[in-house]
């Protein structure tokens, strides 16, 4: 049946992460134009994408894109060049007299350090973005408490919480764990939550991610590109990975 054999060719993906056409012809023992009619299907949904000669799965296509939430060590050491030079990028666009809103993950935390050595103001949810600008002279700093996610070491406020306390910050610079086509995901409803509100009350809401990000889906959507100002991401991000991007928002590259 044309279901069972559509899931067959998932679960070889899932297994292999990329097959061929001849490779899932001879898999499955059916003919390349029939594999060919169910990747067309199966991209449709956004459950594969096609590359030259077969297809690949998204990491996350068919459900949450990590079994587990990434400690912030494993974060910290993962993909750190493409990090730096979104974070970078996206600290240029900071100025004297602004007031921002930086959220958890250590893309964000990167920030810090190439923040403009003038007046401004921050306002975090994240323990190690407070705990790196604690000390900066150039930075008022507001913190946003709450309860402690010990796997991030980021502040969610309860589900009846009162929204930043009424703190509003006109550019907000947030990650994500996920994107996927023109939606934004996070892991967790109560830390995603922090983000909705926060891109509500800013004028202009600016995504600092890696590369690795886009493709995946995970849990909870909070935003979508389109609302996004600009995105941030590596410079030597694949083109394709750029293009999805850039088909609902402005890429800034660095």
């Amino acid at each position: 049946m044309k279901s069972e054999r559509q899931q067959a060719i998932l679960d070889l993906l899932d297994q292999r992460h990329s097959a061929t056409v001849n490779e899932m012809s001879d898999a499955l023992g059916v003919s390349d134009m029939t594999v060919r009619r169910d990747l067309s299907e199966l991209a449709d949904k956004g459950l594969l994408m096609r590359v030259h000669g077969g297809a690949q799965l998204p990491r996350s296509a068919r459900g949450t894109s990590l079994s587990r939430v990434i400690s912030h060590e494993e974060k910290q050491h993962s993909h750190v060049g493409q990090k730096r030079a979104a974070a970078m990028a996206a600290a240029r666009t900071v100025a004297a007299g602004d007031t921002i809103f930086l959220g958890g993950g250590s893309t964000l935390e990167l920030m810090c350090s190439y923040l403009p050595k003038e007046d401004i103001r921050v306002v975090t949810n994240s323990l190690p973005v407070l705990n790196l600008l604690a000390d900066n002279p150039h930075v008022d700093l507001f913190f946003v408490g709450g309860m402690m996610r010990h796997d991030t070491r980021v502040f969610t406020m309860p589900y009846n919480g009162r929204e930043l306390y009424g703190l509003s910050a006109p550019k907000a610079y947030v990650s994500a764990t996920g994107i996927f086509g023109n939606e934004v995901f996070g892991s967790r409803p109560d830390a995603t939550m922090v983000l909705s509100d926060v891109l509500a009350r800013a004028r202009e809401r600016y995504l600092v991610v890696d590369a690795e990000k886009v493709g995946r889906r995970d849990f909870c959507q909070f935003s979508t590109l389109e609302k996004m100002t600009a995105a941030f991401v590596n410079a030597d991000a694949e083109p394709q990975t750029i293009e999805a991007l850039r088909a609902y928002t402005s890429v800034i590259t660095a």
